[in-house]
């Protein structure tokens, strides 16, 4: 016979795997992490500390392991991560609590909503439509000179700066888009 703690355990499983699982279907993507080679590759894409003028936004965060890797690349800027699905949210959230990162804020909200007015530099991985959405709000919001670093989906017709391979079987990219003063870069 399973003891109370048991059930509240195997309960609380159950409702964390349950929500995952409706937000994957509400956001259309599951929160899934960088794999580690696309991650060194990308923070060695992304532009040098003196180079980021603003907050560092990490868009659709989910589990916190590329935010940590910004906060620790960018020790005297703002890193913000944002997901809005509460369990890797919270997963998130305690991570940097027991990393005691300063420097580093995870934020649970819709990052179709969130300020990229004061962004240096903005990172996501995110799929295609959202990529798409995110596009029309950077040319709207985003100032010029802010930096875009992308896992695997550009932004569309947006010309890129860099691309560079990361070389895992799966052909991601790691895709820098910088944006100038008509709003987006190649136009």
């Amino acid at each position: 016979m399973a003891s109370i703690g048991e059930v509240a355990l195997l309960t609380a499983v159950l409702i964390a795997v349950a929500l995952v699982f409706v937000y994957t279907l509400r956001l259309g993507a599951p929160p899934w992490p960088t794999s580690p080679r696309a991650r060194a590759a990308l923070l060695a894409a992304a532009p040098e500390p003196g180079d980021v003028a603003g907050e560092i936004l990490e868009l659709g965060c989910g589990w916190g392991g590329l935010a940590l890797a910004l906060a620790a690349r960018y020790p005297s800027h703002r890193v913000v991560g944002v997901e809005l699905s509460p369990v890797p949210w919270a997963v998130a959230r305690l991570r940097v609590a027991a990393g005691r990162v300063p420097n580093l804020e995870i934020r649970r909200a819709d990052l179709h909503r969130v300020d990229l007015s004061r962004a240096g530099l903005i990172v996501c991985y995110l799929h295609a439509s959202a990529m798409s959405r995110l596009a029309a709000r950077l040319r709207r919001e985003a100032g010029p000179g802010t930096w875009v670093v992308s896992n695997t989906f550009g932004l569309g017709d947006w010309h890129a700066v860099a691309r560079h391979p990361v070389g895992d079987p799966f052909g991601t990219e790691i895709v820098v888009y910088r944006l100038t003063e008509d709003r987006y870069s190649g136009r």
